[in-house]
């Protein structure tokens, strides 16, 4: 017999939602709050109890809601109540009815409840074992008052986590809705103590206020009540305000915890299990070789299987099983790769970060759960090097994988606290290009020879292994467009008329030192913009050379987050005319050193052309606000001042260049 995902229990049906009640709160009807918010087409809500309950071994979850079916949307919703259930719940319904014409009419018996698997992204291995409960709900009427209640049981697994950490992030419900009543509790029957902190929240002039934190003991209440409420519009560029919960620890308590959780998972002997892959280490010729071996083998050939809840609460999965069945989360696969990389003598300790949420780590009251991903740490030669396991397409040699922006991380080590990544810049430029365009009789010979590291290089090695190649050509071909400016001359969509003997290729492809070499070749017919009788070719990379997001970043509350890679470029323009050599921006060079980024520009003019060498060089996981953010705007846009690219301008036909060639020819 399987699961029961849900269940009736009519017995702990509230008062409010019985006949002889209701006239107590349908008087709400008459009142000027609920004519204004139906006037404004809002949904209205007579009452809404939440009442969260955390126990040590579980957590209840009880809502009881009464609100209007006044749109046909609402309607719709409530006809088919849905709700998406892990594997360790249970919904209880104790109420489900609605009030027409002064009556109330129990709805239990006309429904039809659909128990379906949730899966949220099976192409990704993302398999949550979570069910969709879709509770159909027979004749429900437009303009019906509608009465739910349910509770919603967790009940934690015996190795869970969860069981010694509690934590529930509180938002205020949005301002789409109106209440005449909304109440939320949080019961605390855990045993321990569980502190609250108040994040975002402002005065009327927009201050973040510091309000005194919550402190819980057990069997104490903490309760939000409001009384002909509407929720607040968020103002943009805010993060909305919200009520932080956890068990009251700090982090070297946490980490005490889950390092006593993890060693007994390090401590076992690799060749009981995998003496196949000992071997084939053992026949590798450097210490080097072996860590890339280990590293492909764990992150290529274990499948990555995501299960939140397991990730969420439960302890890792043993070495041993995730070598033999070839599968696992983020967790197991960084314990079977740190159990690998301890019999080769090499340093690791698991880190849990929180890609997404990385910025909120040091706002977030200390939790285990404030994290959702396991990646590896390595300590070699005196260097950190990140690995996350779980990905599929890294190549190289330790130093010259993929390297991962995030700020905060939690290293699984008894006693440590939140550490923070450093801003770093990459050892080699990650992109390196030489751009040759050489015009004869107004036809451009165009080649561009890219050399791709690292991250860069392992997502071109998947553009061409999943696009089809005259994909990439029109890609290829809309960046040389955008970037000689050609849009001021013709739409997009006539490239194909002026772009002719387009190639792409992959000329060079070194997996150990993780690079990776293409060219690409077009003839382009008309390559030059017109003003008038004037004629200009062009060369700008914008995406490279110019951080857009900089002078756009207006949020109150975050930094701006710098994640760009360095660029190295060589521009070769050449022509069959005469140039201007002495026009200020086709000569213009600089050398700019700052804080955060340096950039440096220089050309060699000639008759028939200019060579243009760019070196940007910027740092990655860098995050600025305040005066350093007006610096690095500042630096970001002495670039734009025509230190991004090349253009040049041709000296026309006329009588001064008829008379120069005259007396260059005596």
């Amino acid at each position: 017999m399987g699961k029961e995902y849900y269940r009736l229990n009519p017995a702990l049906r509230s008062a409010e939602t019985k006949q002889e009640n209701i006239e107590n709160w349908l008087s709400i009807q008459k009142t000027d709050f609920y004519h204004a918010q139906v006037a404004q087409e809002r949904d209205y809500c007579f009452w809404c109890r939440i009442v969260e309950t955390a126990k040590p071994n579980s957590l209840e979850s009880y809502t009881s809601m009464s609100y209007t079916l006044n749109d046909p949307n609402t309607l719709n919703s409530a006809a088919k109540t849905n709700f998406i259930l892990r594997e360790d719940e249970v919904l209880i319904i104790h109420t489900l009815a609605v009030v027409r014409n002064g009556q109330v009419i129990d709805k239990l018996n006309d429904i039809n409840v659909k128990v379906l698997d949730h899966v949220r992204d099976e192409n990704y291995g993302n398999f949550d074992n979570e069910k969709s409960v879709t509770i159909l709900i027979r004749d429900l009427h437009l303009n019906d008052i509608f009465l739910i209640e349910t509770t919603i049981e967790r009940t934690y697994a015996s190795d869970s986590i969860r069981n010694k950490f509690f934590r529930y992030l509180y938002t205020y419900p949005g301002p789409y809705w109106a209440y005449s009543n909304y109440q939320w509790e949080l019961k605390n029957e855990t045993g321990q103590t569980i502190e609250g902190h108040y994040r975002y929240f402002r005065d009327e002039s927009d201050t973040i206020l510091e309000k005194e934190k919550i402190v819980l003991e057990d069997q104490d209440s903490f309760i939000i009540e409001e009384q002909q409420y509407t929720g607040k519009e968020l103002k943009d560029l805010e993060i909305a305000p919200f009520i932080d919960f956890a068990t009251q620890k700090n982090y070297p308590e946490i980490t005490d915890t889950l390092a006593d959780l993890y060693q007994q998972f390090y401590h076992v002997e690799i060749g009981t299990f995998a003496a196949d892959l000992l071997k084939d280490l053992e026949a590798l010729p450097s210490l080097e070789s072996k860590i890339k071996y280990a590293i492909d083998f764990v992150q290529k050939e274990i499948y990555y299987l995501y299960n939140s809840s397991e990730m969420d609460g439960h302890e890792p999965q043993a070495a041993e099983v995730t070598y033999q069945t070839k599968q696992g989360d983020c967790k197991a696969k960084t314990v079977l790769l740190k159990v690998i990389l301890d019999s080769l003598g090499v340093d690791s300790e698991i880190v849990l970060v929180n890609y997404n949420g990385d910025i909120f780590l040091p706002i977030y009251t200390p939790s285990p759960f404030n994290f959702n991903h396991a990646i590896l740490k390595i300590y070699i030669d005196n260097h950190i090097y990140f690995v996350d396991a779980t990905v599929a397409n890294d190549q190289g040699f330790l130093e010259k994988r993929r390297k991962d922006s995030f700020m905060n991380y939690l290293e699984i080590k008894a006693g440590t606290t939140l550490q923070k990544q450093a801003p770093f810049q990459d050892q080699l430029p990650a992109i390196e290009e030489i751009i040759h365009c050489d015009v004869k009789e107004d036809v451009a010979t165009f080649t561009l020879e890219g050399t791709m590291r690292g991250g860069v290089a392992n997502n071109t090695r998947e553009m061409f292994k999943n696009q089809a190649n005259k994909d990439i050509i029109s890609r290829f071909n809309g960046s040389i467009y955008s970037n000689m400016v050609l849009y001021n001359k013709y739409e997009q969509n006539e490239i194909d008329n002026h772009f002719s003997d387009t190639s792409i290729q992959i000329i060079e492809d070194n997996k150990e030192l993780n690079e990776l070499k293409v060219i690409y070749k077009a003839t382009i017919s008309e390559p030059y913009l017109k003003e008038g009788n004037k004629r200009f070719l062009h060369y700008w990379d914008r995406n490279y050379f110019l951080n857009d997001e900089a002078e756009n970043h207006h949020h109150k509350d975050f930094p701006l987050w710098v994640d760009r890679n360095s660029v190295k470029m060589e521009i070769h323009l050449t022509v069959d005319q005469s140039i201007d050599q002495q026009e200020i921006f086709t000569r213009q060079e600089c050398d700019f050193k700052s804080k955060y980024l340096q950039h440096r520009v220089t050309k060699k003019v000639s008759e028939h052309g200019v060579s243009c060498y760019l070196n940007y060089q910027t740092y990655r996981n860098l995050t600025l606000s305040g005066k350093e953010l007006e610096d690095y705007i500042k630096i970001n846009n002495q670039i734009r001042n025509s230190n991004w690219g090349l253009g040049i301008d041709i000296i026309e036909d006329g009588l001064f260049k008829k008379l120069g060639r005259l007396f260059k020819g005596k």
